[in-house]
């Protein structure tokens, strides 16, 4: 009767029971409304703990019982996860961390520590066993914004006779005596610090594990009787090719109004004008990327009625008696439209406000304002968003957005720089000598003047001037000529717009062809050829420009919203012309996937701006931790594609014998989730590395990592499976793989812009309404109703008549 009991909890299924209710709890963990009720109802639980610890003890006889010590790298990747979870148990068990508030000048040798996050009130005194001393907080912003750039804490550390200065900030900590103490965050007046704690003997062997997992992933790829290479020299036996077509989109212009004569003359002026440099949010850039920026969030374009978008903006400011009544201000919903009375999707400046100045529609706009978020309607989404169309609108008309002229005074204001607007106030209230500030007031007005009379060479001699008064009071912080002048080419250039049809095109046209070629059993190889090199170059100049991108930046292009998308698409299109090369079907759906990601970059919920790096993010950890992450959604999403692609062969079976194909492509399947999976795990637990020399603990159960880590669990399952009754079929197999790539679109977006809360809310967007959340909860619902299902269906039937496993390659001792 033990034997029996053992032998059913030292099995696979048991292992998906488990995992299954390990993912449920997570996933319940992370909807809840805060961080203390994840931890009272799920994470500080007794009942969760126990999960784990029996999931170890399952993962231990599985182990045995299917003997993977034969294969070494296949045992050592599975051990890693033993000794992670043994970091951890450690680390709940023994380790705490707590809290050091240090006003400049004090001096404490105490810790506030929480023994246990499900009871916040629940805190305890430790004497650290010697003192630390604040010298000096500084924190430093970017230049003429409130914005952190870094914070810094020069402290002395007393223990008896021994003392020692240190420099402790973001993602430079001390270590001393098995505490590690990391830059937390500061007082409001920002004279004090709060430093994080951290005393944690399970880190390294958590970090062991980590390794492990590495090395036996790796291993695992290369090592002759894995699964991995098995499926490998399959597909090699196949002799499938596939090659990639590009075209290129052309953007039309629209010449709604008859601005013909303003768009012809306006152009040198306006490109004259693009040059002069602005600050933004701390970030000094050119007028270039000031009015992309202004444009589309006005038109949600880049041209309108025939005119560039810096023809736009220096029209609404030369021009503004013209400008207010042409159609520029995107409506988005048609009630809106219709209560203007407006015809098409643009409404000019003016139809918001009557005769006397005053804004028509206020009351739409403050109903919509005091509806509580979740409970407004997609109408009064849209007054809001209009809302601040309109504001933007009035702040280019009376050129309160263009911050060009530094003071005599810059060093001692953080290099702050002004709009012509607030130098008039500054003078009125004594703030600046009126003859300096005139003469800036002046010098605007000049500007404007050369922008109505078109003259480029008085708009050039004008921003010369302007750039010498920029140099003499702002020198330290104004970029390198040569950047500005590649900023303003990536502006005008619009790659990623452009590769959003590149790459859909050539996706929709490949897996044509690659049907076709199924079908009539026929190859066209020069035609693979041609457009396999030519798809080459489109990735070449989606990297040239996430390289140009990363110049500009000064930073990797993959640190925010917008710019991880677009890597997420170039890993899917590298995926595919790398890897999966050999079949139309494969290559055709990685570039449709990475089509499908920059379209999604360029919603208009999605920024598109450069940015200033917030202090956590300027860390060499950036270029590892992300990059190998989002890398794993390219080849998750090839395979979720291919799974998708598979599904219908399947349903083509009616009219021809298909099962080659099939097993082909589910071989290719099993190799991009197998990949995406071993970069996932491996970029999580990096990232995990990194949360540690930021954040002082390596797993705090944050929505974005549990999420990750519910990711990886989903598709381990699917892998595994394959060694499953029922789940192992090549139907379920690539039903599975489509579905579980919700899993990977809750991760990012639905976490990013729907849970939106976290230690990653810096990667955060705004979410116009949740619909779409629905279709990502569907997705995971009907993968965990397929498991449920077949799981059930393969133990009814091993219980009515066991089944061999006749496939020596998916036993235990294959």
């Amino acid at each position: 009767m033990i034997k029996k009991i053992l032998g059913v909890f030292f099995s696979l299924e048991t292992t998906v029971v488990l995992s299954l209710i390990f993912l449920v709890a997570q996933i319940s963990a992370t909807l809840m409304k805060t961080d203390t009720d994840a931890w009272v109802n799920v994470y500080g639980t007794f009942w969760f703990e126990l999960i784990m610890w029996l999931l170890g003890l399952n993962l231990i006889g599985v182990m045995f019982k299917y003997k993977t010590y034969k294969k070494i790298p296949v045992f050592v990747l599975h051990l890693s996860l033993l000794i992670i979870l043994l970091g951890a148990a450690v680390t709940r068990y023994f380790g705490y961390e707590g809290q050091l508030y240090l006003r400049n000048g004090e001096v404490k040798g105490e810790v506030v520590v929480i023994k246990n996050k499900a009871h916040p009130s629940d805190k305890e005194v430790v004497d650290l066993g010697f003192k630390i001393k604040l010298d000096k907080f500084v924190m430093r912003k970017y230049p003429g914004s409130m914005q952190p750039s870094s914070y810094d804490s020069y402290v002395t550390v007393i223990d008896g006779d021994k003392t020692f200065p240190y420099h402790i900030y973001m993602n430079h900590i001390l270590v001393y005596k098995g505490y590690r103490f990391y830059q937390a965050s500061y007082f409001p007046d920002e004279q004090g610090s709060i430093l994080s704690v951290n005393h944690d003997p399970g880190m390294w062997i958590t970090y062991i594990g980590y390794v492990l997992l590495a090395i036996g992933f790796f291993w695992s790829m290369v090592y002759k009787k894995s699964r991995f290479m098995i499926t490998v020299r399959k597909l090699q036996k196949s002799g499938l090719f596939a090659f990639l077509l590009l075209f290129l989109l052309i953007p039309s212009a629209s010449n709604a109004m008859n601005l013909d004569e303003y768009s012809k003359k306006s152009v040198n002026a306006a490109k004259e004008f693009s040059t002069i440099l602005v600050q933004k949010s701390g970030r000094i850039e050119p007028m270039d990327t000031l009015d992309l920026d202004l444009v589309h969030k006005i038109t949600k374009k880049a041209k309108l009625h025939g005119m560039n978008y810096n023809q736009i903006i220096t029209g609404m400011l030369s021009f503004p008696e013209i400008f207010q009544n042409v159609p520029l201000i995107y409506v988005g919903h048609p009630e809106i439209r219709k209560e203007l009375g407006i015809d098409g999707k643009y409404a000019p400046y003016n139809v918001f406000f009557t005769r006397d100045g005053n804004l028509k529609y206020s009351n739409e706009i403050n109903n919509a304002f005091n509806t509580p978020d979740k409970d407004r309607t997609k109408v009064q989404r849209e007054w809001i968003k209009l809302n601040e169309r309109i504001y933007v609108s009035y702040l280019i008309f009376t050129g309160q957005i263009f911050k060009i002229y530094p003071t005599p005074n810059a060093k001692n204001e953080n290099y702050k720089w002004y709009s012509p607007f607030e130098i008039q106030k500054m003078v009125m209230t004594g703030k600046l000598d009126p003859f300096t500030g005139n003469f800036y007031v002046n010098q605007f007005d000049s500007l404007v003047k050369a922008l109505r009379n078109f003259d480029a060479n008085k708009v050039a001699k004008i921003r010369e001037n302007i750039y010498k008064i920029q140099k003499e009071y702002s020198a330290p912080i104004l970029p390198d000529p040569n950047k500005i002048k590649w900023e303003i080419r990536y502006n005008h250039w619009q790659i990623f717009p452009g590769l959003i049809g590149v790459y859909s095109l050539l996706g929709i046209i490949l897996i044509f062809i690659g049907f076709v070629e199924i079908l009539k059993e026929k190859r066209f190889p020069k035609i693979e050829k041609v457009l396999y090199v030519i798809g080459v170059l489109a990735l070449i100049v989606h990297t040239g420009n996430m390289l140009l991108r990363w110049y500009i930046a000064g930073h990797a292009p993959w640190s925010d919203a917008y710019e991880s998308i677009v890597f997420i698409a170039w890993g899917s299109a590298f995926a595919s012309l790398i890897f999966f090369r050999k079949s139309m079907l494969s290559l055709g759906a990685g570039l449709f996937v990475a089509g499908m990601f920059m379209m999604v970059a360029h919603l208009n919920n999605i920024d598109p701006q450069i940015t200033n790096m917030v202090p956590v993010l300027k860390s060499y950890w950036l270029l590892i931790h992300v990059a190998v992450i989002t890398s794993s959604y390219g080849f998750l999403g090839v395979g979720s594609m291919l799974g998708g692609l598979n599904l219908v062969l399947f349903a083509l079976k009616k009219y021809k014998n298909l099962d080659n194909q099939i097993k082909q492509l589910n071989n290719i399947i099993y190799i991009a989730l197998y990949i995406g999976l071993a970069l996932l795990s491996i970029g999580t637990f990096l990232g995990g590395v990194w949360a540690n020399e930021s954040w002082g603990r390596y797993w705090s159960w944050d929505p974005k990592e549990t999420w990750s880590l519910i990711t990886m669990v989903v598709y381990a399952l699917v892998i595994h499976g394959k060694m499953i009754p029922k789940l192992r079929g090549e139907f379920i197999f690539s039903l599975l793989s489509f579905l579980s790539f919700f899993f990977v679109l809750m991760t990012y977006f639905g976490v990013n812009f729907y849970i939106a809360q976290g230690l990653h809310s810096y990667g955060q967007g705004t979410a116009e309404g949740y619909w779409w959340i629905n279709v990502i909860f569907a997705g995971m619902g009907a993968w965990f109703a397929v498991v449920i299902v077949t799981l059930i269906m393969g133990i009814l039937s091993r219980v009515s008549k066991p089944v061999k496993l006749e496939d020596k390659e998916y036993s235990p001792k294959g």
